[in-house]
């Protein structure tokens, strides 16, 4: 396969309910090819959420701008340097501020290797179809895998909010997951402000408006438009022959 351009966009938006954005996201290039996502999601039932989420992105980002390029390696350090990052908002603010964390990289060939921590999600879109690549660390994503609630109920339940992995500066592990995109597909991470209150195939409508940029100011906005009581966030890449 001959390497392909890669379009990368993001958006942000307080919404219309929280007083802070505590969302944070951002974007680079590897030097040997290919880029980079980072998104997170601070914890609003912490002190200093707000704080840890930037800290994660800024560290995150750090140590994948200084990759050569993606892949599992790169995003375990990046997740590493995350976690050192907010033990040490940790240790000068107090309490237990802390983070949701997805990221990906994307090679020129489309390779994408997605790690996440926590219940901010990434989506593979590809024509009308938006997959989940990503398992939440929360209560009821636990329910889901055990069968025990349905994927639509997880949206709407009054513990959807209680998550069991962070980023909180002591040890923790994310998650990986590899996929090969194809051409025009979309890599779409967001924080559950965004997934929350629409549905799979509301995200993949929205997030085919070209150019890219315009896809994620319109999944942000639909969330809105939806009900979304939290921070929206979405950051993205789209594979293009």
């Amino acid at each position: 396969m001959t390497a392909a351009q890669l379009e990368v966009a993001g958006s942000t938006d307080r919404g219309t309910v929280r007083t802070e954005n505590q969302d944070c996201w951002d974007t680079g290039a590897f030097s040997g090819g290919g880029v980079y996502l980072v998104l997170a999601d601070g914890m609003g039932g912490h002190p200093g959420g707000g704080d840890a989420a930037d800290a994660a992105v800024r560290a995150a980002a750090g140590a994948l701008a200084g990759a050569a390029n993606g892949g599992r390696d790169a995003l375990a350090t990046a997740v590493a340097a995350a976690n050192r990052a907010v033990a040490q908002v940790r240790e000068r603010m107090g309490g237990d501020p802390g983070t949701t964390l997805v990221i990906a990289s994307v090679n020129p060939e489309g390779a994408a290797t997605v790690a996440n921590v926590g219940d901010s999600r990434g989506y593979l879109v590809r024509g009308e179809t938006a997959t989940p690549l990503t398992s939440d660390h929360s209560w009821v994503g636990e329910q889901v895998r055990l069968g025990a609630l349905e994927a639509g109920e997880a949206r709407r339940h009054p513990r959807r909010n209680i998550i069991t992995r962070a980023v909180m500066g002591d040890p923790v592990e994310a998650d990986v997951f590899e996929e090969q995109l194809q051409a025009d597909d979309v890599l779409l991470l967001c924080s559950d402000g965004v997934w929350e209150p629409l549905s799979d195939a509301a995200i993949a409508g929205a997030a085919r408006v070209r150019p890219l940029q315009a896809a994620v100011d319109s999944v942000c906005r639909l969330a809105l438009d939806e009900g979304s009581r939290d921070n929206v966030t979405c950051v993205a890449a789209r594979l293009a022959s």
